[in-house]
Protein backbone atom coordinates (compact mmCIF):
# COMPACT_ATOMS: atom_id res chain seq x y z
CA UNK A 1 0.00 0.00 0.00
CA UNK A 2 2.88 2.34 0.87
CA UNK A 3 4.14 1.99 -2.75
CA UNK A 4 0.99 2.79 -3.96
CA UNK A 5 0.57 5.90 -2.41
CA UNK A 6 3.99 7.10 -3.07
CA UNK A 7 2.70 6.77 -6.46
CA UNK A 8 -0.35 8.91 -6.43
CA UNK A 9 1.72 11.44 -4.37
CA UNK A 10 3.56 12.58 -7.53
CA UNK A 11 2.14 15.67 -9.33
CA UNK A 12 -0.97 14.44 -11.83
CA UNK A 13 -0.71 17.15 -14.29
CA UNK A 14 1.89 17.10 -16.88
CA UNK A 15 3.91 20.82 -16.83
CA UNK A 16 4.05 22.63 -19.81
CA UNK A 17 6.86 25.00 -19.71
CA UNK A 18 9.47 24.61 -16.95
CA UNK A 19 12.42 27.01 -16.21
CA UNK A 20 14.50 27.51 -19.06
CA UNK A 21 17.50 28.95 -17.46
CA UNK A 22 18.43 29.70 -13.30
CA UNK A 23 21.19 30.84 -11.23
CA UNK A 24 23.20 28.83 -8.89
CA UNK A 25 22.13 25.68 -7.50
CA UNK A 26 18.27 24.29 -7.28
CA UNK A 27 16.36 24.99 -3.79
CA UNK A 28 16.35 21.75 -2.42
CA UNK A 29 16.92 17.54 -2.75
CA UNK A 30 20.31 18.11 -5.06
CA UNK A 31 22.45 15.91 -2.65
CA UNK A 32 21.82 12.12 -3.08
CA UNK A 33 25.04 10.40 -2.59
CA UNK A 34 26.37 13.22 -1.05
CA UNK A 35 29.81 12.01 1.04
CA UNK A 36 28.37 14.35 4.10
CA UNK A 37 25.59 11.79 5.37
CA UNK A 38 24.78 13.96 8.10
CA UNK A 39 21.98 16.70 8.85
CA UNK A 40 23.77 19.47 8.06
CA UNK A 41 25.17 19.89 4.14
CA UNK A 42 27.41 23.10 3.19
CA UNK A 43 28.39 24.15 -0.55
CA UNK A 44 29.50 27.01 -2.42
CA UNK A 45 29.06 28.00 -5.83
CA UNK A 46 30.58 30.93 -8.28
CA UNK A 47 29.89 31.76 -11.34
CA UNK A 48 28.59 33.98 -14.20
CA UNK A 49 25.88 33.91 -17.11
CA UNK A 50 26.97 36.50 -20.48
CA UNK A 51 23.67 38.07 -22.12
CA UNK A 52 23.58 39.70 -25.44
CA UNK A 53 20.37 41.19 -24.42
CA UNK A 54 19.85 42.04 -20.73
CA UNK A 55 16.46 43.81 -21.30
CA UNK A 56 14.67 41.29 -24.44
CA UNK A 57 14.55 43.88 -26.80
CA UNK A 58 14.46 43.26 -30.20
CA UNK A 59 16.52 46.18 -30.96
CA UNK A 60 18.51 48.58 -28.84
CA UNK A 61 20.01 45.25 -27.56
CA UNK A 62 22.40 45.36 -24.30
CA UNK A 63 24.70 42.99 -23.51
CA UNK A 64 25.94 42.36 -19.87
CA UNK A 65 27.68 39.64 -17.60
CA UNK A 66 26.48 38.47 -14.28
CA UNK A 67 28.92 37.06 -12.04
CA UNK A 68 27.45 35.89 -8.35
CA UNK A 69 28.81 33.99 -5.46
CA UNK A 70 25.97 31.78 -3.52
CA UNK A 71 26.77 29.71 -0.62
CA UNK A 72 24.16 27.20 0.78
CA UNK A 73 23.11 25.60 3.91
CA UNK A 74 20.79 22.69 3.93
CA UNK A 75 19.29 21.04 6.84
CA UNK A 76 17.85 17.36 6.67
CA UNK A 77 15.84 15.67 9.10
CA UNK A 78 14.49 11.82 8.43
CA UNK A 79 12.07 9.86 10.92
CA UNK A 80 12.85 6.50 9.03
CA UNK A 81 10.01 6.79 5.78
CA UNK A 82 8.11 8.54 8.26
CA UNK A 83 8.40 12.09 7.69
CA UNK A 84 11.50 13.55 5.29
CA UNK A 85 12.17 17.56 5.75
CA UNK A 86 14.67 19.28 4.04
CA UNK A 87 15.56 22.41 4.60
CA UNK A 88 18.03 25.07 2.91
CA UNK A 89 18.74 28.53 2.56
CA UNK A 90 21.17 30.49 -0.15
CA UNK A 91 21.73 33.53 0.16
CA UNK A 92 23.51 35.38 -3.12
CA UNK A 93 25.63 38.06 -4.15
CA UNK A 94 25.70 39.20 -7.32
CA UNK A 95 27.51 41.79 -9.91
CA UNK A 96 26.24 43.30 -12.93
CA UNK A 97 28.85 44.68 -15.60
CA UNK A 98 26.70 46.39 -17.06
CA UNK A 99 23.35 47.51 -14.67
CA UNK A 100 21.03 49.55 -16.28
CA UNK A 101 20.14 53.31 -15.38
CA UNK A 102 17.49 55.27 -14.09
CA UNK A 103 16.88 57.00 -17.45
CA UNK A 104 15.80 53.39 -19.05
CA UNK A 105 14.12 52.81 -16.11
CA UNK A 106 14.13 50.38 -13.33
CA UNK A 107 17.93 51.47 -12.40
CA UNK A 108 20.10 48.56 -10.95
CA UNK A 109 22.58 48.85 -8.03
CA UNK A 110 26.21 47.54 -9.65
CA UNK A 111 26.08 44.98 -6.82
CA UNK A 112 22.90 42.82 -5.20
CA UNK A 113 22.19 40.71 -2.44
CA UNK A 114 19.37 38.24 -3.60
CA UNK A 115 18.89 34.46 -1.90
CA UNK A 116 16.42 32.07 -1.73
CA UNK A 117 14.91 29.99 0.75
CA UNK A 118 12.74 26.94 0.98
CA UNK A 119 11.60 23.49 2.21
CA UNK A 120 9.71 20.28 0.80
CA UNK A 121 8.27 18.20 3.53
CA UNK A 122 6.96 14.61 2.63
CA UNK A 123 5.28 12.86 6.08
CA UNK A 124 3.14 9.85 5.96
CA UNK A 125 0.25 10.83 8.44
CA UNK A 126 -1.01 6.62 8.35
CA UNK A 127 -0.10 3.94 6.47
CA UNK A 128 -2.52 4.84 4.07
CA UNK A 129 -2.15 8.75 4.08
CA UNK A 130 0.80 10.76 2.59
CA UNK A 131 1.38 14.73 2.87
CA UNK A 132 3.38 16.25 0.92
CA UNK A 133 4.31 20.61 0.79
CA UNK A 134 6.77 22.58 -0.37
CA UNK A 135 7.74 26.02 -0.45
CA UNK A 136 10.45 28.66 -2.05
CA UNK A 137 10.65 32.09 -1.18
CA UNK A 138 13.38 33.45 -3.74
CA UNK A 139 14.53 37.58 -4.26
CA UNK A 140 16.07 37.54 -7.54
CA UNK A 141 16.23 39.63 -10.98
CA UNK A 142 16.13 36.54 -13.36
CA UNK A 143 14.15 36.82 -16.42
CA UNK A 144 12.10 33.35 -16.27
CA UNK A 145 9.50 31.15 -18.31
CA UNK A 146 7.72 28.92 -16.62
CA UNK A 147 4.31 26.92 -16.55
CA UNK A 148 0.94 28.89 -15.13
CA UNK A 149 2.40 32.60 -15.72
CA UNK A 150 6.21 33.82 -16.36
CA UNK A 151 8.24 36.59 -16.59
CA UNK A 152 9.80 37.18 -19.84
CA UNK A 153 10.67 40.43 -20.19
CA UNK A 154 13.94 42.44 -18.26
CA UNK A 155 15.94 41.81 -15.79
CA UNK A 156 13.60 43.40 -12.40
CA UNK A 157 13.74 42.59 -9.09
CA UNK A 158 11.27 40.96 -7.57
CA UNK A 159 10.17 38.02 -4.78
CA UNK A 160 8.11 34.95 -5.85
CA UNK A 161 6.92 33.15 -3.35
CA UNK A 162 5.83 29.81 -5.17
CA UNK A 163 3.97 26.53 -2.35
CA UNK A 164 2.60 24.08 -3.05
CA UNK A 165 1.20 20.88 -1.44
CA UNK A 166 -0.92 17.82 -1.44
CA UNK A 167 -2.74 14.76 0.67
CA UNK A 168 -2.87 11.45 -1.29
CA UNK A 169 -5.09 8.71 0.09
CA UNK A 170 -5.18 4.95 -0.30
CA UNK A 171 -8.16 3.76 -0.38
CA UNK A 172 -7.67 0.18 -1.01
CA UNK A 173 -5.02 -1.89 -2.75
CA UNK A 174 -5.93 -0.79 -6.37
CA UNK A 175 -7.76 2.77 -5.34
CA UNK A 176 -6.49 6.05 -4.33
CA UNK A 177 -7.98 9.98 -4.52
CA UNK A 178 -6.10 12.89 -3.72
CA UNK A 179 -5.97 16.61 -3.39
CA UNK A 180 -3.43 19.17 -4.61
CA UNK A 181 -2.72 22.75 -4.40
CA UNK A 182 -0.26 25.80 -5.23
CA UNK A 183 -0.33 29.30 -4.36
CA UNK A 184 2.44 31.21 -6.26
CA UNK A 185 2.70 35.23 -4.98
CA UNK A 186 4.83 37.56 -7.79
CA UNK A 187 6.27 40.83 -6.42
CA UNK A 188 8.42 43.60 -7.94
CA UNK A 189 10.16 46.18 -6.69
CA UNK A 190 10.47 49.09 -9.14
CA UNK A 191 6.42 50.40 -8.49
CA UNK A 192 6.30 50.97 -12.76
CA UNK A 193 7.10 47.28 -13.53
CA UNK A 194 4.94 46.01 -10.23
CA UNK A 195 2.08 48.20 -11.67
CA UNK A 196 1.38 45.87 -14.46
CA UNK A 197 3.75 42.39 -13.37
CA UNK A 198 2.65 41.98 -9.93
CA UNK A 199 0.14 38.80 -9.95
CA UNK A 200 -1.15 35.74 -7.96
CA UNK A 201 -2.02 32.47 -9.48
CA UNK A 202 -4.20 29.91 -7.09
CA UNK A 203 -5.03 26.01 -8.11
CA UNK A 204 -6.61 23.60 -7.17
CA UNK A 205 -7.06 19.62 -8.10
CA UNK A 206 -9.24 16.58 -6.78
CA UNK A 207 -8.41 13.16 -8.22
CA UNK A 208 -9.09 9.72 -8.42
CA UNK A 209 -6.93 6.92 -9.61
CA UNK A 210 -7.12 3.43 -9.97
CA UNK A 211 -4.52 0.30 -11.09
CA UNK A 212 -5.62 -2.16 -13.75
CA UNK A 213 -2.90 -4.07 -14.41
CA UNK A 214 -0.47 -5.21 -16.03
CA UNK A 215 1.30 -2.06 -15.23
CA UNK A 216 -1.81 0.24 -16.36
CA UNK A 217 -3.41 3.27 -14.24
CA UNK A 218 -6.38 5.48 -15.26
CA UNK A 219 -7.38 8.27 -13.29
CA UNK A 220 -9.99 11.16 -13.28
CA UNK A 221 -9.73 14.90 -11.88
CA UNK A 222 -11.44 18.35 -11.42
CA UNK A 223 -9.61 21.27 -11.27
CA UNK A 224 -9.49 25.39 -11.01
CA UNK A 225 -7.06 28.38 -10.88
CA UNK A 226 -7.46 31.82 -10.30
CA UNK A 227 -4.88 34.65 -12.39
CA UNK A 228 -5.08 38.22 -10.93
CA UNK A 229 -2.59 40.49 -12.07
CA UNK A 230 -2.99 43.53 -9.94
CA UNK A 231 -2.48 46.25 -12.59
CA UNK A 232 -3.41 49.81 -11.62
CA UNK A 233 -4.56 50.57 -14.87
CA UNK A 234 -6.39 47.43 -16.26
CA UNK A 235 -9.01 45.31 -14.82
CA UNK A 236 -7.21 42.08 -15.86
CA UNK A 237 -7.90 38.34 -14.20
CA UNK A 238 -9.35 35.10 -14.85
CA UNK A 239 -10.44 31.80 -13.49
CA UNK A 240 -10.25 28.43 -15.42
CA UNK A 241 -12.49 25.53 -14.28
CA UNK A 242 -11.78 21.96 -15.63
CA UNK A 243 -12.06 18.24 -15.94
CA UNK A 244 -10.50 15.16 -17.18
CA UNK A 245 -9.21 11.45 -17.48
CA UNK A 246 -6.08 9.96 -18.27
CA UNK A 247 -4.03 6.84 -18.27
CA UNK A 248 -0.46 5.88 -17.20
CA UNK A 249 1.71 3.08 -18.36
CA UNK A 250 4.27 1.97 -16.27
CA UNK A 251 6.39 -0.08 -18.96
CA UNK A 252 9.21 -0.48 -15.81
CA UNK A 253 10.16 1.45 -12.45
CA UNK A 254 12.21 4.24 -14.84
CA UNK A 255 9.95 4.07 -17.56
CA UNK A 256 6.17 5.76 -17.77
CA UNK A 257 3.70 7.24 -20.32
CA UNK A 258 1.04 9.25 -19.48
CA UNK A 259 -1.54 10.86 -21.81
CA UNK A 260 -4.83 12.58 -19.91
CA UNK A 261 -7.57 14.34 -21.68
CA UNK A 262 -10.12 16.83 -20.87
CA UNK A 263 -12.29 20.49 -21.08
CA UNK A 264 -11.39 23.80 -19.87
CA UNK A 265 -13.93 26.71 -18.97
CA UNK A 266 -12.44 30.13 -18.99
CA UNK A 267 -13.92 33.01 -17.32
CA UNK A 268 -12.25 36.84 -17.39
CA UNK A 269 -12.38 39.42 -14.23
CA UNK A 270 -13.59 41.97 -16.99
CA UNK A 271 -17.30 40.71 -16.94
CA UNK A 272 -17.59 42.48 -20.64
CA UNK A 273 -15.54 39.99 -22.16
CA UNK A 274 -16.87 36.45 -23.05
CA UNK A 275 -16.03 33.13 -21.86
CA UNK A 276 -13.57 30.43 -23.33
CA UNK A 277 -14.23 26.93 -23.59
CA UNK A 278 -11.87 24.39 -25.21
CA UNK A 279 -10.62 20.70 -25.01
CA UNK A 280 -7.35 20.40 -23.19
CA UNK A 281 -4.32 17.30 -22.94
CA UNK A 282 -1.22 16.72 -22.13
CA UNK A 283 1.28 13.60 -22.98
CA UNK A 284 4.69 12.49 -21.17
CA UNK A 285 7.14 9.74 -21.49
CA UNK A 286 9.77 9.75 -18.72
CA UNK A 287 12.62 7.83 -18.43
CA UNK A 288 14.59 8.24 -15.06
CA UNK A 289 17.82 7.31 -13.95
CA UNK A 290 18.01 3.35 -14.47
CA UNK A 291 20.92 3.80 -17.69
CA UNK A 292 23.51 6.17 -18.39
CA UNK A 293 20.75 8.15 -20.57
CA UNK A 294 17.83 9.79 -19.20
CA UNK A 295 15.13 11.72 -21.37
CA UNK A 296 12.14 13.51 -20.91
CA UNK A 297 9.50 14.71 -23.49
CA UNK A 298 6.14 16.12 -23.22
CA UNK A 299 3.14 17.81 -24.67
CA UNK A 300 0.21 19.48 -23.75
CA UNK A 301 -2.94 22.00 -24.80
CA UNK A 302 -5.01 24.38 -22.93
CA UNK A 303 -6.10 27.42 -20.84
CA UNK A 304 -3.14 28.98 -18.72
CA UNK A 305 -2.02 32.69 -16.95
CA UNK A 306 -0.56 34.71 -19.21
CA UNK A 307 3.04 35.14 -20.27
CA UNK A 308 1.90 38.70 -21.35
CA UNK A 309 0.59 42.01 -19.34
CA UNK A 310 -2.24 43.02 -19.47
CA UNK A 311 -3.67 40.17 -21.28
CA UNK A 312 -5.88 37.66 -18.94
CA UNK A 313 -5.52 33.95 -20.51
CA UNK A 314 -3.88 32.62 -23.11
CA UNK A 315 -4.69 29.52 -25.24
CA UNK A 316 -1.21 27.66 -24.63
CA UNK A 317 0.28 24.71 -27.17
CA UNK A 318 3.58 23.44 -25.88
CA UNK A 319 6.34 21.05 -26.57
CA UNK A 320 9.47 20.06 -25.12
CA UNK A 321 11.81 17.55 -24.16
CA UNK A 322 14.94 17.36 -22.51
CA UNK A 323 17.93 13.96 -22.76
CA UNK A 324 21.01 13.75 -20.17
CA UNK A 325 23.50 11.25 -20.75
CA UNK A 326 27.00 10.16 -18.59
CA UNK A 327 29.43 10.14 -21.04
CA UNK A 328 31.75 9.37 -18.09
CA UNK A 329 29.15 7.83 -15.32
CA UNK A 330 30.02 9.70 -12.07
CA UNK A 331 32.45 12.47 -14.30
CA UNK A 332 31.09 13.87 -17.03
CA UNK A 333 27.02 14.73 -18.14
CA UNK A 334 25.89 16.23 -21.18
CA UNK A 335 22.45 17.61 -21.00
CA UNK A 336 20.47 19.00 -24.17
CA UNK A 337 17.12 20.91 -23.79
CA UNK A 338 14.41 22.59 -26.04
CA UNK A 339 10.98 23.65 -25.97
CA UNK A 340 8.32 25.54 -28.31
CA UNK A 341 4.94 26.38 -27.53
CA UNK A 342 2.52 29.35 -29.37
CA UNK A 343 0.41 31.29 -26.69
CA UNK A 344 -3.66 32.55 -28.47
CA UNK A 345 -4.24 35.29 -26.96
CA UNK A 346 -7.92 36.92 -27.26
CA UNK A 347 -8.66 40.44 -27.78
CA UNK A 348 -9.20 42.02 -25.11
CA UNK A 349 -9.89 45.77 -25.87
CA UNK A 350 -8.93 48.11 -29.26
CA UNK A 351 -5.85 48.47 -27.77
CA UNK A 352 -5.17 45.16 -27.27
CA UNK A 353 -6.44 42.80 -30.10
CA UNK A 354 -4.97 39.78 -29.49
CA UNK A 355 -2.45 37.29 -31.23
CA UNK A 356 0.20 35.07 -31.16
CA UNK A 357 3.14 34.83 -29.27
CA UNK A 358 5.24 32.12 -30.00
CA UNK A 359 8.42 30.66 -28.86
CA UNK A 360 11.06 28.36 -29.16
CA UNK A 361 14.68 27.44 -26.38
CA UNK A 362 17.21 25.38 -27.13
CA UNK A 363 20.02 24.87 -24.86
CA UNK A 364 23.00 22.76 -23.84
CA UNK A 365 24.70 22.06 -20.87
CA UNK A 366 27.58 19.90 -19.62
CA UNK A 367 28.82 18.88 -15.95
CA UNK A 368 31.99 17.72 -14.45
CA UNK A 369 32.63 16.07 -11.64
CA UNK A 370 36.61 17.18 -10.64
CA UNK A 371 36.12 14.63 -7.18
CA UNK A 372 33.77 13.79 -4.47
CA UNK A 373 34.20 17.97 -3.49
CA UNK A 374 34.45 19.90 -6.40
CA UNK A 375 32.72 20.26 -9.84
CA UNK A 376 32.41 22.72 -12.99
CA UNK A 377 29.03 23.51 -15.05
CA UNK A 378 29.15 25.40 -18.17
CA UNK A 379 25.89 26.02 -20.75
CA UNK A 380 24.77 27.62 -23.89
CA UNK A 381 20.61 28.66 -24.66
CA UNK A 382 19.01 30.34 -26.94
CA UNK A 383 15.54 31.82 -26.71
CA UNK A 384 13.46 33.15 -29.36
CA UNK A 385 10.07 35.01 -29.01
CA UNK A 386 8.09 35.72 -32.54
CA UNK A 387 4.82 37.79 -31.11
CA UNK A 388 1.79 39.67 -32.32
CA UNK A 389 0.94 41.02 -29.18
CA UNK A 390 4.67 42.66 -27.32
CA UNK A 391 7.72 43.02 -28.98
CA UNK A 392 9.70 40.18 -29.95
CA UNK A 393 13.36 39.26 -29.03
CA UNK A 394 15.84 36.96 -29.21
CA UNK A 395 19.16 35.71 -26.64
CA UNK A 396 21.64 34.31 -26.50
CA UNK A 397 23.25 32.90 -23.17
CA UNK A 398 26.20 31.71 -21.89
CA UNK A 399 26.89 29.76 -18.25
CA UNK A 400 29.29 28.62 -15.87
CA UNK A 401 29.95 27.84 -12.77
CA UNK A 402 32.47 25.88 -10.12
CA UNK A 403 30.40 24.26 -7.12
CA UNK A 404 32.60 23.22 -3.83
CA UNK A 405 30.47 20.78 -1.29
CA UNK A 406 31.52 19.28 1.90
Amino acid sequence: MKSWIKLVGMVVSVPLLFVVKTYGQSPVGEYAGSPNEGPWLLSARAGGEYSDNRDGLKSRKTSNLDVYIEPRADYRFRNGERTVLDLAFLPMVKWHSNPREASEGSPQNDTELFGTAALELMHQLTPNVQLNFSDAITYNDDPEISNGGGNVRRSDNHIWNNAQGGVAVGLSETLATGVEGAYSIKRYSDSTVASEEDEDILSCKAYLKSKLGSGYNVLGFISASDFKNDSQVHNRGSKVYGGGVGIEKVYSPDLTGKVIGGYQHGEFEDSSLSDIDTPNGSVELTLRAASETRFRIGGSYGLYAPYVRPYSIQTLTAVNGAIDHDVLPNRLTVSLNGQCGRGKYKSESAAFPGGNDDMYSLGINATYHINRTWSTDCGYSYENWDSDVRESFDRNLVMFSVKAQM
